[in-house]
């Protein structure tokens, strides 16, 4: 650990990573072998973050307080890529019937910041604060084909790809090989990878100096987004990507340029740069 961090920050951190991934709660002794702390130090942890209404004691289970709803509600809100996207996003489902999402990094997974479900479909909607597998979402393979191609061995060194379904690309090598067909093609496709008979499409979004920054995706069922209305929705979905950049990284420039090269805003193939669960 760094010098400068503190390690019973890092501990209170973990321990709130734990909670909101389990939403039916935790116990004090699953948090106790999960962090590899003594009980008294996770009894003061939880005791502390209780009274910070970050952790909410439930019977003998520990839960996500309405201090972490409310810090997740103010970080969504501050956000100015979600905010600028947004109208982007509701006019892209509201024209395709489908449902349409926007996504950013999030360490080792793709986390969902926006959604507009104009599909019902409940394999298709999504929402806000998911988190989907980088190698099976087509939001996550845009993240691991535009940041980490190059680091694929140490992100998933000593992890299994987990299969959502039994199309779900979990060896290296074939998805190294997928993940060259979406630099060279500038989208990513979940073929039924997350869920049967459910298909995902996603595209970059970049920022000023070329990084790909967030992805504009799209869920319909297998047999509607194929052909010609699949490159239809591939189509629109680049076009809401440089729409999203125009509204956030142009907004403000004189004319409604950004300054210097702009040409990654509509190069989404081999000339771009290759610097790195609901499936999107």
């Amino acid at each position: 650990m760094d010098k400068y961090q503190i390690p019973s920050v890092a501990k209170a951190c973990q321990l709130l990573q734990l909670l909101a991934a389990n939403s039916d709660g935790l116990s004090a002794t699953h948090l106790e072998a999960e962090l590899g702390l003594p009980r008294t130090t996770v009894f003061r942890l939880l005791k502390t973050l209780c009274a910070e209404a970050l952790v909410e004691k439930r019977g003998k289970q520990f839960v996500s307080g309405p201090g972490m709803l409310n810090l997740g509600f103010q970080a969504l809100q501050s956000d100015k890529l979600r905010q600028h996207a947004a109208v982007h996003v509701q006019r892209l489902a509201q024209q395709s019937g489908l449902s349409v999402h926007l996504a950013v990094p999030n360490t080792d997974s793709s986390l969902i910041i926006e959604v507009c479900n104009a599909s019902l479909q409940p394999k298709i909607a999504s929402r806000p604060g998911v988190s989907t597998l980088l190698h099976a979402s087509a939001t996550g393979k845009v993240f691991l084909a535009f940041r980490h191609f190059d680091e694929l061995e140490r992100l998933f060194a000593g992890r299994y790809l987990t299969a959502m379904t039994c199309r779900t690309i979990t060896e290296l090598e074939p998805l190294r090989k997928d993940l060259k067909r979406v630099i060279a093609l500038g989208y990513a496709l979940d073929d039924r990878e997350y869920h049967d008979e459910v298909r995902c499409l996603a595209v970059p979004i970049r920022d000023r100096s070329g990084l790909v920054v967030a992805s504009l995706g799209c869920t319909g069922p297998a047999s509607d987004l194929k052909g010609e209305r699949l490159d239809a929705m591939v189509s629109g979905l680049k076009d809401g990507a440089s729409a999203i950049y125009r509204a956030v990284f142009q907004r403000g420039a004189k004319g409604g340029e950004a300054p210097g090269n702009t040409s990654f805003l509509v190069t989404y193939g081999m000339q771009a740069p290759n610097p790195i669960m609901m499936g999107n």
